[in-house]
C-alpha cells in the first residue's frame, strides 16, 4: 500500500468544480477544503506507485486545477516507530 498527501490550489472561483471532479475518483481515502495557500489536502491509497501516479496523472488533467504539491508518505517502522492513530482531545476555544 502507498500513500500519497496532495495539496492542490483551483484556478479561482472554481474551487467548487475541483470538488466535484475529485470527489468522483477513487482511491482518493480523504479530500478536505482547506483555506490558505492550497484549497484542497487529499490523502491518496494506492496498490503500487504506478497506480499513484496514474491517478496522479488524472488529478493534473483537470482543467481547473492550478497547482498540485505532492508529499510521499513513507512508513516510520525503519525508524523503530509504529504507525498508529494518535487520540488526543480536540482543542477548545476558549
Amino acid at each position: 500500500m502507498v500513500l500519497m498527501i496532495l495539496l492542490i490550489k483551483a484556478v479561482p472561483d472554481q474551487e467548487k468544480v475541483v470538488y466535484r471532479d475529485l470527489n468522483e475518483m477513487e482511491c482518493i481515502k480523504k479530500l478536505y477544503h482547506i483555506f490558505g495557500n492550497h484549497d484542497f489536502f487529499l490523502i491518496l491509497e494506492a496498490e503500487s506507485m504506478n497506480s499513484l501516479n496514474k491517478l496522479l496523472n488524472k488529478i493534473l488533467e483537470i482543467s481547473s486545477v492550478d497547482a498540485v504539491k505532492t508529499l510521499l508518505v513513507g512508513p516510520t517502522d525503519r525508524f523503530g516507530m509504529n504507525d498508529c492513530e494518535i487520540k488526543k482531545p480536540a482543542c477548545i476555544a476558549v
